[in-house]
């Protein structure tokens, strides 16, 4: 036989050959879905385990060759019976924005309490999204502190203060159709409620409010009576009304978000409202299948059918947030990148409300030169100096930019009264979407940025969209991809770019896809990287090398900046963490140890506990004096002076 003839190391090579293609294969499966290579592997394995192994191993080759044969037939059998059905779809809708009025319309604040009950938040805010798309900018919600501060620093002026029933009543007339369901008993559902809802331009009402409604155009008790889970209603709801829909949302019920039974968790809160205003407004297509990325699930089945057939622009930007599968305190599929087949998803974290109001009240920036930085920094390169960019980072986090980040920037522009010494050149990453969604608040960051002149500003993770970019469709959505995110740079006037890949795409990003942007003239000339997960070395770097010079196919170059983070200042963590939590002494001292000459970046986020005064404005007390901090785009200008200086 042949394992006699391999001798007894070589069997036992085999067998371990084997055994490690089958763990792998396993875990491909669940994390990657069907597909030849993976099939092609586990047959190997099973032969492997056949032919060389002991009764044991040959036991499992039989078991892991009739598990592939398995899923392929599910897997074929359930895309057959969606198939029929997902040739009915158009795919050719154009994005509806409703009846908007633009001359002035009078201005109506609408007190929301947070000790309502959540399904009166839930209608309130469906109402607010109602009028702002009939009424462009006519309704804004006062839900959290950081409304007062936008109505101030944007000069609002309302006419009108309502409460939230005072609203509601106002909402129904002028809005009287609703969608009629149960709170208490079909929670899991909102978010296919809210899909029908907002399609149909109706107000969601509880069974158990107090509140009339004739023209019941939808009853959820009696629709969902029988589809009474995510995947069912879900599926009803794609079938039924996603031609209807804009885009696509992820909004979660109210399951919990810790990192127990992740496949199953539990109801534990009420849902968040706040997204719901934008919703109504753009008729959002919302879903939130908690296993919806786990592949050879129906979740996964029906997931991959909707991203591959709907009347939505590609990539797909997902609004809201998927917070869903914890695991080891990050949430595994936050991107959408990794979950469906077409892998043609990326995330617009929006978590926030008022959305409807910012995106209705005046036209988009849609034009180069609408937006202007403040000029870069005059200087040359010099050897004996270290340049270093800080970067504010998660700015593709439409709530950061609303709360924390408006926290911050108020911040750094009164610190920067006490003279230079206190305001060093800082880049905050910036999400485009709000060109769109909130040109108002956008516009209003860069006029921040003109009280210090210091301020500046780069696309955030990973350009377009928060996305893993080198996982996307290979043939022809990166492309879309990178051609969106040179769009979106010239809108906001930047040369740079955060991107975050997994620790294993990294090399393929180099080789491949980072090269796109580089292109003579192109508008994307820095590149400043985040590891996927960020504790783990993404093993594409040498040591004390801090940056690469990319070509691209026209001989176009970008530069490529080493992953560096700190999120922290307390030096928590185990070996691997311990680096991204670097007190401001420890920051300053591995500054002072970069060789002179080096030009590199520090991402900063605030995941750890970092802020601005406990991080730069605390480091520059003691920052060595051969340390020059720059802006980003500045650094990647002195990079290329400094990859010259090397040939």
């Amino acid at each position: 036989m042949l394992r006699e003839s391999l001798g007894r190391h070589g069997a036992k090579a085999c067998w371990a050959v084997y055994s490690i293609l089958l763990a792998l294969s396993l875990i491909a499966l669940a994390v990657a879905g069907v597909n030849i290579p993976l099939f092609l592997a586990m047959l190997l394995a099973a032969l492997l385990g056949t032919l060389l192994g002991p009764n044991r191993y040959r036991r499992a080759g039989i078991a892991c060759l009739l598990l592939s044969l398995l899923v392929v037939s599910m897997s074929c059998l359930q895309r057959h019976r969606l198939q029929q059905r997902l040739r009915s779809i158009p795919t050719d809708i154009q994005r509806s924005t409703g009846a908007s009025d633009h001359d002035a319309v009078p201005l109506k604040v609408v007190d929301i309490d947070a000790k309502l009950p959540a399904s009166v938040k839930i209608a309130v805010q469906a109402g607010v999204g109602l009028f702002n798309r009939k009424h462009g900018g006519s309704v804004y919600a006062r839900m959290k502190d950081k409304d007062d501060k936008w109505i101030e620093e944007l000069g609002l002026s309302p006419t009108e203060t309502l409460d939230a029933m005072q609203f509601l009543n106002i909402s129904m007339q002028e809005f009287p159709r609703c969608v009629r369901y149960s709170y208490r008993e079909q929670q899991e559902l909102l978010p296919n409620i809210l899909t029908v809802a907002a399609v149909l331009e109706a107000i969601p009402i509880d069974v158990d409010m107090d509140v009339d409604c004739s023209d019941i155009v939808f009853d959820a008790t009696e629709t969902f009576r029988d589809l009474n889970t995510p995947r069912l209603a879900t599926e009803y709801v794609y079938f039924n009304f996603v031609h209807d829909t804009t885009g696509l949302a992820m909004l979660n019920p109210g399951y919990s978000r810790g990192q127990e039974k992740v496949w199953d968790p539990k109801l534990v809160e009420d849902m968040n409202p706040d997204m719901v205003d934008f919703v109504f407004s753009e008729k959002l297509f919302v879903m939130f299948l908690v296993n919806g990325c786990i592949a050879c699930t129906r979740e996964n089945t029906l997931l991959n059918a909707i991203a591959s057939v709907n009347p939505w622009p590609k990539p797909i930007g997902v609004y809201g947030y998927a917070n869903y599968w914890n695991v080891f305190g990050g949430y595994l599929f936050e991107a959408q990148t990794l979950c469906a087949k077409a892998r043609n998803m990326g995330a617009i974290p929006t978590e926030t409300n008022n959305l409807s109001f910012f995106s209705t009240r005046r036209e988009p920036i849609t034009t180069p030169g609408e937006l202007r930085q403040n000029a870069l920094e005059d200087m040359d390169y010099d050897p004996t100096k270290t340049y270093v960019a800080f970067v504010v980072g998660d700015g593709d986090n439409i709530n950061f930019i609303m709360d924390s980040r408006a926290n911050w920037i108020r911040e750094r522009a009164l610190s920067c009264l006490e003279g230079d010494h206190a305001c060093p050149p800082l880049t905050w990453s910036i999400s485009s979407h709000l060109t769109r969604l909130a040109p108002d608040v956008l516009e209003w960051f860069y006029r921040k940025s003109y009280e210090t002149g210091k301020d500046f500003f780069m696309l955030p993770p990973s350009g377009h969209l928060y996305a893993y970019p080198s996982s996307l469709e290979e043939k022809g959505m990166q492309d879309v991809f990178v051609e969106a995110t040179e769009r979106d740079a010239k809108l906001l006037g930047t040369r740079s770019t955060v991107h975050w890949e997994w620790l294993h795409k990294w090399r393929y990003a180099e080789r491949r896809f980072l090269p796109k942007y580089a292109k003579k003239d192109g508008a994307i000339q820095g590149i400043f990287p985040v590891n996927v997960p960020y504790m783990f070395p993404t093993f594409t770097w040498k040591r004390n090398k801090f940056f690469k010079v990319l070509l691209g196919e026209d001989g176009g170059e970008v530069v490529l900046f080493r992953p560096r983070e700190w999120r922290g200042i307390d030096g928590r963590g185990g070996s691997l963490a311990r680096e991204f939590y670097l007190s401001v002494e420890d920051m300053a001292k591995e500054l002072e140890t970069y060789p002179r000459g080096t030009v590199t970046a520090i991402y900063m986020t605030s995941d750890g506990g970092l802020t601005l005064t406990n991080s730069v404005m605390a480091l520059l007390k003691i920052l060595p004096e051969h340390v020059v901090l720059v802006s980003g785009d500045t650094a990647v200008r002195l990079a290329f002076e400094s990859s010259k200086t090397m040939k």
